[in-house]
């Protein structure tokens, strides 16, 4: 009787998997794999890894794979009259490997879904594994239009290249009514998934590493401007959830932080804080999610914050309930300039309703989204502070603050002519005022 299993030669961080055979006292014979593992993640017992994450337990099924295509071969020579040797067990070993990228493991499908079922393998953007909640959605909205563009094929990663990632642009765009940007992001992760499979050795396109991205195309930033800000504040409300709406928004308008970070604040966030000079200020404190838990927020409570929450905190909200409500404010508001931008319409794509984003000029209102809180209050606060913003938005650049400030030629130019009348105005002689100085008379007596 045949024995197979996996076994490690040494102790250490990254050892060799090798899987020995042996049958009867004639033969036994040893392959090397090229699977490794830390010695501290291997049982001894049951001669596999220890399943303790979703790696593991994949190459767990490797080797259990590996394991039974030697001893369906072992069965298959020794009905023909023949024995093993070393010679065949490498044969044995090459074919599985071979067959194994060849196979489902190797298409793109597959590892877009891996991805998603595995995120916390993977470095996220701040260099540590565990990609973000956002991610793992947009990986999924992946699979879903990529499954749909790929119908019956199966493709492998390794077509991955220019042509192909042109192609998929182009079918996104053309084909489907993809926004621009929206399809450059859906093909750029198309890359991301192939790049990933380097590190799990399988076959991917010699143009990978230097495929053409296709550029993104500059939106406008939607700001939402003083006067108009006034007037939301000033709209008399007798619904009470445009009221608690309107305090989220106001609450927004100041903090310059994301929905996401922002909607989940309440009583439990305010915390009070020494500043350099030893003074005890009240101070919302929390932990933005997007940096993956690691940055924490330390706004203080001014007079604007306190009047806004001096009856509470608003109380919760979904995203979409809130987007919906900040544009039934701004319509009562008035906010109708007409504006560039872009909204989600539903069209029908091959007969089929779907919903995309259609550019065009629309009143202002149409155009306002629970991001534009954060657009609005990192302009107005950059106009003054410049990159010192980055300490209340969170951003660890300049360039990726310049991303959310608007700088339109009307912005550009109000300031302009505000620097210009600031400097005319330093430039004024100053007149100064004749000073009379009373003479003390010297008694000539």
């Amino acid at each position: 009787m045949a024995t197979i299993k996996p076994i490690l030669k040494s102790q250490g961080k990254t050892s060799t998997i090798y899987v020995r055979l042996r049958s009867g006292r004639k033969h036994d014979y040893t392959v090397k794999t090229n699977f490794t593992i830390s010695s501290n993640n291997w049982n001894n017992n049951t001669c596999r890894p220890k399943e303790s994450n979703a790696e593991l337990k994949v190459l767990k099924n490797d080797l259990d794979g590996l394991c039974y295509a030697i001893q369906q071969n072992l069965n298959n020579i020794t009905k023909d009259g023949l024995e093993p040797n070393r010679v065949w067990l490498e044969n044995v070993f090459n074919n599985y490997i071979k067959k194994e990228r060849n196979d489902q493991n190797a298409e793109v499908s597959y590892w877009i879904q891996f991805i998603v079922d595995n995120h916390y393998l993977y470095k996220n953007s701040i260099g540590e594994k565990g990609l973000s909640e956002n991610r793992v959605k947009n990986y999924k909205t992946l699979k879903t239009v990529f499954d749909l563009y790929q119908g019956k094929q199966c493709f492998k990663v390794i077509e991955v290249d220019q042509l192909f990632y042109d192609t998929f642009f182009y079918w996104l765009t053309k084909k489907q009514h993809y926004s621009h940007n929206s399809a450059k992001k859906l093909s750029d992760d198309l890359v991301a998934v192939a790049m990933h499979t380097r590190t799990h050795k399988i076959p991917v396109s010699n143009e990978l590493r230097n495929i053409v991205r296709i550029n993104s195309r500059k939106t406008p930033t939607i700001v939402l401007e003083e006067q108009e800000i006034e007037s939301i504040k000033e709209l008399e409300l007798s619904t009470p959830y445009l009221q608690n709406a309107r305090k989220w928004l106001l609450l927004g308008l100041q903090m310059a932080q994301r929905i996401s970070d922002l909607l989940p604040l309440n009583e439990n966030n305010i915390h009070y804080v020494n500043d350099l000079d030893g003074i005890l200020t009240k101070c919302l404190v929390f932990t933005q999610k997007k940096s993956q838990g690691t940055k924490e927020m330390i706004i203080p409570i001014d007079s604007e914050i306190e009047t806004i929450i001096k009856d509470g905190f608003p109380h919760k909200i979904s995203t979409q309930r809130f987007n919906e409500y900040i544009k039934e404010l701004c319509q009562l508001a008035e906010i109708n300039t007409l504006t560039t931008g872009a909204i989600s319409k539903v069209i029908k794509v091959n007969g089929v309703k779907k919903k995309r984003k259609i550019e065009g000029v629309y009143p202002k209102w149409k155009l306002i989204t629970s991001h534009t809180m954060r657009k609005t209050a990192t302009t107005h606060l950059y106009q003054v502070f410049g990159s010192r913003v980055k300490h209340i938005t969170g951003h660890s650049k300049e360039e990726t603050v310049n991303i959310y400030v608007d700088e339109s030629k009307s912005r550009k130019l109000s300031q302009v002519k505000q620097m210009r009348k600031e400097y005319q105005d330093l430039k004024k002689p100053v007149v100064r005022e004749p000073k009379l100085e009373v003479v003390k008379r010297v008694s000539n007596k």
